[in-house]
C-alpha cells in the first residue's frame, strides 16, 4: 500500500513526538533522534515542524511540531498517547 509524502510526514512527526524528551533549552519544545528517513525529516524542517540542532544528533521539535503531532494522534484516535517520561 502506497502512502503519500504528507501521510509519511505526519506519521513520522507523531513518532518523533512520542519518542521525544523534554528540551531543557526550550520548555515548550522537545528533543528527538534522527532515526527516520532523511527526506521526510528535511520536509518537516522545511515546514517549520522540526529544527536541526546544527549538526548534533538530536533534533528539536518546536511547539508548532508538538501541536501538529498531537493533532495527528487525535485524528487517529490516539490522543491519550504521550511521550515517554524522562
Amino acid at each position: 500500500m502506497d502512502r503519500s509524502p504528507k501521510q509519511l510526514q505526519e506519521l513520522t512527526l507523531a513518532l518523533l513526538y512520542l519518542t521525544s524528551l523534554q528540551d531543557h533549552d526550550d520548555p515548550a519544545g522537545r528533543r528527538c533522534w534522527k532515526g527516520y528517513d532523511f527526506q521526510v525529516l528535511e520536509d518537516l524542517k522545511a515546514q517549520g515542524l522540526l529544527q536541526d540542532t546544527q549538526g548534533r544528533i538530536p533534533l528539536r521539535l518546536p511547539q508548532e511540531g508538538v501541536a501538529r503531532a498531537q493533532a495527528v494522534l487525535a485524528a487517529l484516535g490516539m490522543e491519550d498517547l504521550v511521550p515517554r517520561p524522562e
